[in-house]
């Protein structure tokens, strides 16, 4: 028979043997309960899951209400936009009516022209319009001293359609400016109409009355001065001359005469000496 000691050790043994079996024992049931993280993992999953949509949710949100601002902000700048344009419209569209209507307005108002008679003179009417310039006979005398002036003087009123008599010499040959000489019968718009032409050429002095005795109706008496002589330029400054004597010179070599008349300008101090022989 085993002694006691034997048997304590047997019995000591024994426990330990089961007391190491039971770490697998645990190790068992561990592994039984091994299935319970998954099941965590699985309900976190479910959970991200949840709040991703959560968050997916109030994202779309937030884009859906700035769409809607930016919608509603986009909506005033359309307005700014097409109200003006419609009043800029309606403003052409009236104009353009209003316009129209004016056009016919004028045109049923507007009475045709009707000739009217001025008593003034019109710039395209001359004195010798509506007169009869062979209605007097104009005799001419030289007295500028000029050989051949009366004839210049003839050739010029038959040009302008006067009827032109005699031409001679004149008492004297001292005279500067042109004289024309009528009857108190001549009609004023005759003599405004030979004025004008003789102007032309001539430096014309005012009316003369001729005597009722005189064979003639209108006579005209050339001077020596002329129109183009009158009012000389300066060949320096361009302006107007001013008459400062007029004389007779004479070349003694030649055996003539000459009417002699000095232009200044005071300006430049430039002088002018013209001389016109005399007959």
């Amino acid at each position: 028979m085993p002694n006691k000691e034997e048997t304590k050790e047997r019995k000591r043994m024994v426990v330990e043997e089961v007391k190491a079996e039971e770490p697998t024992k645990a190790e068992v049931k561990e592994v039984e309960v091994s299935p319970k993280p998954e099941i965590l993992e699985e309900a976190a999953k479910d959970e991200v899951s949840i709040e991703s949509e959560v968050e997916l949710k109030s994202e779309f949100k937030n884009k859906e209400e700035i769409n809607t601002k930016e919608s509603k902000k986009s909506i005033p700048i359309v307005l700014w936009i097409i109200i003006p344009g419609i009043f800029l419209l309606g403003a052409i569209l009236g104009g353009i009516v209003f316009y129209q209507r004016g056009v016919r307005s004028t045109q049923e108002v507007t009475p045709p022209p009707t000739a009217t008679s001025t008593s003034g003179p019109t710039a395209s009417a001359s004195p010798s319009a509506s007169m009869d310039l062979t209605k007097y006979t104009v005799v001419i005398f030289n007295g500028s001293g000029i050989s051949g002036e009366a004839g210049r003087a003839k050739t010029l009123l038959t040009t302008e359609g006067f009827k032109v008599g005699t031409t001679a010499n004149a008492a004297t040959y001292d005279y500067t400016k042109t004289i024309i000489k009528a009857k108190s019968t001549v009609e004023e718009g005759f003599i405004s109409a030979l004025s004008t032409a003789l102007g032309k050429s001539y430096s014309v002095d005012t009316l003369q009355t001729l005597s009722a005795s005189s064979s003639d109706s209108v006579q005209v008496i050339i001077g020596n001065s002329k129109t183009l002589l009158d009012n000389p330029k300066c060949p320096k400054c361009a302006g107007e001359m001013k008459i400062a004597t007029k004389d007779e010179s004479a070349n003694v070599e030649a055996g003539k005469r000459y009417m002699r008349t000095i232009f200044h300008c005071e300006k430049d101090d430039i002088w002018v000496v013209l001389e016109i022989p005399k007959t």
